[in-house]
Order: C-alpha cells, then structure tokens, then sequence
C-alpha cells in the first residue's frame, strides 16, 4: 500500500461484508481507518468533497448486507443527496442535490458507506483528471504523473490505500484509463446494464457506471450489486482469446491511436493466459462503416445546451475546446452516425470470433501532470474507446485489458487472472 496504509484499511470488500455481518467486525472501525486517510489525499487532489462525520454516522446506525460496512468513494459526476455534487465544474460548485444516483443508492442498499466525493476531469469529458477548478489529480503510484482520467480521483485514492470501492463512470475508457495509469483495477459493464439516473451524462449512447477498485474480485462483487447478476466463477480453461496488436478503429476514417513508440506490450501476459489454459489467436474487430464519432459529439453537445456555449468562459481550456468542436460538427454526419451505429453494433454481436479479447489498456505511456490533454488523448483512449462504442463490457487490471460481448465471461476470465497471478500482474 501507499504510504503503509494496512490493518483494517487493507480488507477487501468481501472480508469487510463477511466480518461485519458476522459481528466479528465493526463498520464504525472500518470507516473511521479510512476516513483517518482522507487528509492524506489532499496532496493528490483525490477528492472534492469528504464526507467523514456523515459517514461515521450511518456506519454507527448499523450496516447490513453484501457491502456491509464497505468504504465507498464516489466519483463527483453521481449526484448524492444532501451533500455537494459538483461534476468537477466551477458551474456547480454549490450544487446539491435532492435525490441520490440510483447506482449509489444500489450500492448504499447493500451495506456500503460513502466516505467522499472524488475529483474527475470537468465534466467527465478527458484522460487526465487535470482539474482548473479543483486541482489537477496526481498519481500515488507513479509522481509526477497524471492519475488517468476521467475518473482519477477514484484510482488515485484506492492506490493510496484509501476506500474499498469506488464508482466511476466510463464513456471511452474513463473506468479503465486510470486503473492502469494507478495500477488499480476497474470495470466497465455492458451498456444499459446498470442504471445512469443521477449521472450527469457526457454522451448517453456510450455512458456507462461500473465498479473500481484494488482487486477483480472486489470490482465483481460490486458489480454483482449493481446489476443483479452473479459473480461467476472464475474460468480461463478453453477460452479462445483474441490478440489486439494494435489500437482499433471506431470508422474507417479514423486513424486510430499511434501503435508505436507508445504503450505497454502485452507479450508478458499472453504465455501466462496460455498457462491457464486459455487458447491465443490474432484478432482485429472490424471498424463500422461509417464515422460513428459524431454520435458522441453530438450527445456531448445536447448535454450541455444549457451552460455551453452561453457560459463558454468558465469551462476550462481543454473542455471548452472539445465543446465548441462539438457543436460544429455536420447534420449529414450525426445522421450517418446514428443510423450506422446500431447495424455495426448488430453485426459485431452477431460476428463468429474469440470468447475474448486482450489488449493493453493504454496505447502510451502515462503522461506527466502537466501535459496538455488534447496532446495524448488518442493515446490513452485508443484501446479503450472501441468498447464504449460497441457497448461491450471491458476491465483493466492495470495495464491489461480484457473484453468481450458478455459481462460473466470478461469477469470470470479476470477473476482467474487474479486468482493465479494477482491484481498487480497486469502489463
């Protein structure tokens, strides 16, 4: 752990739940061991609204359930009843909320306490977590680096050893980018399978919520809360999985992130799924037929009508540049886009291929704090956005990206990853 956080700070989700449910443990020790480590995240910039003494009283009401008593940190796009939600802007930097986020709510029903707010990169829309109004994100693992985005508070506080879990949002890697610039591991579900109302969107046909935390496991159970469904059980043995070499296409015109000179190899990791019985083949995903982009931009630009371009000056520098490019973006594009959109999602469901794909999740190397975003956005999304864009689910341990078309299958085949080699073993 960072800063030789450990004890009770160091329990995963499962061990917490178990001992707090048996009575063999209590929330209130639980929480207060993290809440003692808020103050330390100030030096990353982690969070922008802590929210200890609320925290402390739910966990001395009593928890129950399969999150009981477990530490939750929230990213500040989620609104939360009663206590400040931002979405990382200036523009409401006051605002709160009268109802929580559903997927909050999921996870407080299931015995979770959420200890604060974390910081993101304004709006949701980058790759950094470089913040003008609540400070840039710094990287735990890795100083004097960004601590990926948009979701970097999360990782940046699980890699200090603060919080057990944490929900992010992923609408082109945000979930998976800073898991592997922190070393964190997170997952990005299938779209439309956990619920959205309470987000502040970026670009609804692409949004999504998932789970971020230390471990596969935790990340399971936690998604096992949010959608309902099981945690599978690990399984690696005879799957087929495909190698992506090279960051893929989400159109034909475009060119992708650069594939050299850039990110990670995954040569490490392919003989160690092999040794698990998995069965390796070369693997691409055909591009759609037309520029799906404009969707994105468009549905960027819709969800901003009210504050963009009429309040253009309090964004920040990065966000106000991709938020004016959003509106000049052509009728006959954004139609082309949504009617292409749907087929290329049906043809690729319905495509014969792997179980699975693997694939570094950065096409670079972790930036430094203070590089201009625009510069390595294509870098850092470009093996993660193709995802987002099918709607498949896709998780990152660190720097190793597994996805596929079924939610059970990328987390069984993570869970086994784990179990052989550990949540630290990505590329």
């Amino acid at each position: 752990m960072v800063g030789g956080r450990g004890g009770i700070a160091a329990l995963s989700a499962a061990e917490v739940a178990s001992g707090v449910n048996a009575g063999d443990l209590s929330a209130v020790e639980v929480v207060e061991a993290h809440v003692a480590g808020l103050d330390s995240l100030s030096r990353f910039n982690a969070l922008i609204t802590p929210c200890a003494e609320r925290a402390l009283e739910r966990a001395r009401a009593g928890v129950s359930g399969p999150l009981a008593g477990v530490p939750l940190l929230v990213k500040d796009l989620f609104d939360t009843e009663g206590l400040r939600t931002t979405y990382g802007s200036s523009i409401y930097a006051d605002h709160v909320p009268v109802r929580t986020a559903r997927a909050v709510s999921l996870l407080e029903e299931a015995g979770a306490v959420t200890i604060a707010k974390t910081n993101l990169h304004e709006f949701a829309w980058g790759t950094t977590s470089q913040n003008p109004h609540w400070g840039y994100v710094g990287n735990p693992r890795r100083p004097g680096c960004v601590a990926g985005g948009s979701s970097g508070g999360n990782s940046a506080a699980l890699a200090a050893g603060v919080g057990t879990l944490s929900l992010g949002s992923d609408t082109g890697g945000s979930i998976r980018i800073p898991s592997a610039c922190c070393d964190t591991v997170g997952f990005k579900p299938s779209h439309g399978v956990v619920p959205l109302d309470g987000c502040f969107p970026l670009s609804p046909s692409f949004d999504v919520a998932g789970p971020m935390a230390r471990s596969v496991a935790d990340c399971a159970l936690a998604f096992s809360v949010l959608s309902g469904q099981p945690v599978p059980e690990a399984k690696l043995d005879g799957l087929v999985i495909g190698v992506i070499e090279s960051p893929p296409q989400v159109s034909p015109l475009d060119p992708g992130a650069p594939a050299s000179g850039g990110g990670p190899g995954i040569k490490d990791a392919l003989p160690k799924l092999e040794a698990l019985g998995a069965r390796l083949v070369e693997a691409t995903i055909e591009p759609p037929e037309a520029d799906v982009v404009p969707v994105f931009l468009r549905e960027c630009a819709l969800s901003h009508r009210t504050t963009f371009p009429s309040r253009r000056e309090e964004y920040g520098p990065d966000t106000r540049m991709k938020f004016g490019l959003a509106l000049e973006v052509p009728e006959s594009a954004v139609a082309a886009a949504y009617q292409e959109l749907p087929r290329w999602r049906e043809r690729a469901r319905a495509s014969s291929g792997p179980d699975l794909y693997v694939m570094p999740t950065l096409a670079g190397d972790v930036p430094p704090i203070d590089v201009f975003e625009p510069d390595v956005r294509m870098a850092m999304v470009g093996y993660a956005r193709l995802f987002n864009f099918l709607g498949w689910p896709a998780i990152a341990i660190g720097g190793l990206q597994l996805a596929g078309k079924d939610d059970a299958v990328v987390l069984a085949a993570a869970l086994a990853w784990e179990d052989a080699y550990g949540s630290g073993a990505g590329v």
